[in-house]
């Protein structure tokens, strides 16, 4: 019976990239690999699956994601057309993100990107009310 370490297609992928316990923040080398790593996979990302797993990967470390990587992230979403990807990544950036200052700034910096591609943050949606279909029982 083959087990999932038998698997070859999977282990070239799993097996490179970097994870947080294996990098130094203060090292800038093994940020500029964390980055370099994380835009590659989502410039190259070809479904779902992928750009979410990317995204967990990204958003569990304890490093806030940089402004290339989101960028990225947010052009993937908009290859697989995934919109609510797309607001959810500016979600998860705002939890991430140390302050209100620094989601600001990250706003400032994606604006023509995020204009470009139509995405706006979850609050601009506006609020959505609920319809219910009527039962006969409720009547």
């Amino acid at each position: 019976m083959a087990g999932p370490a038998l698997h070859t297609d999977l282990d070239a992928t799993l097996a490179n990239y970097p994870t947080a316990h294996d990098l130094d923040p203060s090292e800038k080398s093994d940020y500029d690999k964390y980055v370099t790593y994380w835009r590659r996979h989502f410039q190259s990302v070809e479904d779902d699956f992928e750009l979410e797993r990317g995204l967990n990967h990204i958003f569990a470390t304890d490093w806030v994601p940089s402004v290339d990587v989101i960028s990225d992230a947010l052009q993937a979403t908009r290859k697989l057309n995934s919109f609510a990807t797309a607001v959810r990544v500016l979600e998860a950036l705002e939890g991430k993100a140390h302050s209100k200052d620094q989601y600001a700034n990250y706003l400032k910096e994606l604006k023509p990107l995020l204009e470009e591609l139509g995405v706006v943050e979850k609050k601009d949606l506006g609020a959505f009310d609920f319809v219910r279909e009527k039962r006969w029982w409720m009547e």
